[in-house]
Formats: structure tokens, C-alpha cells, sequence
């Protein structure tokens, strides 16, 4: 670890960090970071009473919740549950979830009204449409089963099309003063003393609290699927931005994909498709001071998407239906991403071969870069996982 740097990263994602130093008063670089917009993944940052738009990013508090349940793995049947998850549970880019409640409370916070009021019966009615469908990309449903055989559920997604629109509006509003034009993804701090800031920062919150209840719901529905009790829960964010005081100075700290770690807090942190995932809790130390108490939120990524599965493009045949030509290969093939399954007993619904293990570093490489600040509670080994298909 030099200069809150912890790990191994390639030249791109240490030059946008230290881009991001020169405008923050402390930060620090997880050891699973990787480039992403403005601001590396893995990447935190903190600001004198001020936030990044970009840096909370667009999938505004995107994070993780797990549960225990109080039945073993050999008493479920693993491939009727995969079954039904996939029946309730919808995975992919602008997916609605007719069997969500859309009387949730999260619908009757007066955190809605900082948007414009032409804009906000359009937005919460996005967001009643998509409570608790999990997206694309590395979202995910897991079962798992802990060193007891206990079953675990583990979910991974955020606040959807809010959270989208959220932040692209609210960065066309500082660039143009007109929501929903076409932005730039450029670095855009708000002061919160300011009306665009502290609007921002409660539809954020709103962003968080409407996350929260859809990852609730989606395990609710997954532990009555199962039909067992939940005996422990942990739930956090890793998008988001905090107040929070360090070396006695109140700050708003940004993790764009890292996890909060302050001591004794529990976190859900998940490997790739084909690896174990843990639950961790922060300690007290020098070094966790120095990382602003955060740690990884995964495993972090090796190659970009299009370069582990590749480019194409669709286009109509002879007969107008569309068909995919193939730009480049991609570096993992399904038969490689099936075949790591395959060894691991890992069943898989969905899921795409730029999510496959071969595209990510490994958990406990990443989080033995972080010892010292946090402790491993539970280790979880996945038995089945419900992702996103390749899309067009």
C-alpha cells in the first residue's frame, strides 16, 4: 500500500486516481479499483461540505444484502429455487416487476419532493414499475452455504432507473440548467450549502432508501421461496456518498464501488459468479484510518467487458431479422465460463461471459491487500446463482 493505494492496478486507473486526489481533501484506492467514469471503481473521496455527482455515479447506492437462513443446503432443492427465483425475480436493462408492492413507504417520503413537479409522478412510477428487478451486468441472486451448510441468499444491485435518471438529471441541471439533456461525464461537484446541492444529496438519500427496499424485497421473496427464517442479516451500500467526521473534521466521503468499514461493521462482499463471497467486519487501526474505513465491494475486474466477451454489433439479414456480427473475440468463450462452473458445482441460470470468473481478479487476493482492516465473519461458498442472460 503507497500513498492509500492498496493493491495492484494498471497504469489508466492510478492516473484518474490521483486526479481525483487533486480535488478531494483525503482519499484512498481499494485494492479491487479499476478505471471508471472520472473517478476509479474503488475509489473513495472526501469533501469539504461538497459532493461528486459522478462520483456517486449513475447507479446511485448500488450494494449488497445478504441473509442467513435456518435450514442446511441438503434441505432445499437448489434447482427448484433457481426455478422459481427466475419466475419472480426479473434480471435485465429496463425490467418491471409486476409482483412488487407499489404501495411501499418508500412511495410516501417527502424526499420525492426535490424533484420538479412535472418530473416526479414520471420518476416515482419508474421506481414502482422496477422495485425489486435486479438489472444487468455483475447483479446477481446467489445461494450460498457457510462452513455449517447453513443457507445464505445474496443479492447485488441498486436504485435502477431512479438512480439513472437521478444523476444524469441532476448533472444536466449544473452543465445546462435543463434536466434530461444530453450531458458530458465530466466531474461535477455540488455545494451542499447550495439549493442544486442539497436538493442532490436528498434524492440521493431517496436513491438509498429506495435500494434498500428493493434488495429487501427481493430477499423477503427468495427466504419465502425457500420457506425458512432468517437468522442475521447484513446490508450496506458501496455507491453512495456519507457525512462523516475524520481526523475530527466533518466531511462528505464518496466510495464509487467501496465498501464502509468502521469498526465493528458488518459488510456483504461478493466474489465473481464462480467464487466465494464473505462477510466482513472493520477494525480499528492506522491503516483503516488511512483507507477512510472502506474496503473493496468485490473482486474487481481484470478486462473490460467487450474485451472478455467480445464485440458485435446487431444487424437484419436478407429477411429483416436481426442477427449478431461478430467485430472482435472476446478472451472468455461460454465453454470456458461453464466449464469454471462446472468444477466449482456451481449451478448457473443467465449470466454472461463478461461476468465470468476468468474477467475478475480473486476475492482473497483483493482483501488480503486490506488485513488489518477488517476481519472475515463468514466465508460463503455459492452453490447457485440467477444473473442477466447476454443481451442484445
Amino acid at each position: 500500500m503507497t500513498n492509500n493505494i492498496y493493491g495492484t492496478h494498471d497504469i489508466n486507473t492510478i492516473e484518474q486516481f490521483y486526479e481525483i486526489q487533486k480535488r478531494s481533501k483525503r482519499s484512498a484506492l481499494m485494492a479491487d479499483g479499476h478505471l471508471g467514469y472520472v473517478m476509479p471503481i474503488g475509489g473513495v473521496a472526501a469533501y469539504q461540505n461538497s459532493v461528486s455527482i459522478v462520483g456517486v455515479g449513475f447507479d446511485i447506492a448500488c450494494g449488497n444484502m445478504a441473509i442467513r437462513l435456518n435450514c442446511k443446503i441438503n434441505d432445499i432443492d437448489i434447482d427448484y429455487v433457481l426455478d422459481e427465483i427466475e419466475k419472480v425475480v426479473f434480471f435485465g436493462v429496463g425490467k418491471t416487476n409486476p409482483n412488487a408492492p407499489t404501495d411501499h413507504e418508500v412511495f410516501s417520503s417527502n424526499l420525492w419532493e426535490v424533484y420538479d413537479k412535472n418530473k416526479r409522478e414520471e420518476l416515482k412510477q419508474l421506481a414502482r414499475n422496477q422495485l425489486g428487478t435486479v438489472g444487468s451486468g455483475n447483479h446477481y441472486v446467489d445461494i450460498f452455504k457457510d462452513g455449517e451448510n447453513y443457507v445464505w441468499v445474496g443479492v447485488h444491485f441498486g436504485s435502477r432507473g431512479l438512480g439513472h435518471k437521478t444523476a444524469s438529471g441532476f448533472m444536466s441541471l449544473t452543465q445546462n440548467g435543463d434536466w434530461g439533456s444530453k450531458i458530458k461525464q465530466i466531474e461535477t461537484m455540488v455545494d451542499l450549502d447550495t439549493d442544486i446541492g442539497e436538493r442532490y444529496y436528498k434524492a440521493m438519500t431517496l436513491c438509498g432508501d429506495y435500494a434498500y427496499a428493493g434488495r429487501e424485497w427481493v430477499c423477503h421473496t427468495i427466504q419465502k421461496i425457500i420457506g425458512a427464517d432468517r437468522t442475521y442479516e447484513v446490508h450496506n451500500h458501496h455507491n453512495y456518498a456519507w457525512k462523516e467526521n475524520h481526523y475530527g473534521e466533518e466531511l462528505i466521503v464518496v466510495r464509487k464501488g467501496a465498501t464502509p468499514a468502521f469498526p465493528g461493521q458488518e459488510g456483504f462482499i461478493g466474489g465473481s459468479m464462480g467464487d466465494s463471497a464473505v462477510i466482513i467486519e472493520g477494525v480499528d487501526s492506522v491503516k483503516s484510518k488511512k483507507a477512510l474505513y472502506s474496503t473493496v465491494h468485490g473482486a474487481g475486474r481484470v478486462m473490460s467487458r467487450s474485451e472478455a466477451r467480445g464485440k458485435k454489433k446487431w444487424v437484419k439479414n436478407e429477411s429483416g431479422v436481426k442477427i449478431p456480427k461478430i467485430i472482435s473475440d472476446g478472451k472468455v468463450s461460454r465453454e470456458m465460463m461453464h466449464k469454471w462452473m462446472e468444477s466449482k458445482g456451481i449451478k448457473l441460470r443467465g449470466g454472461g461471459t463478461d461476468e465470468s470468473p476468468q474477467a475478475y481478479r480473486r476475492l482473497d487476493e483483493v482483501l488480503a491487500c486490506h488485513r488489518g482492516t477488517i476481519k472475515i465473519k463468514h466465508n460463503l461458498i455459492p452453490v447457485g446463482v440467477v444473473m442477466c442472460g447476454d443481451e442484445k
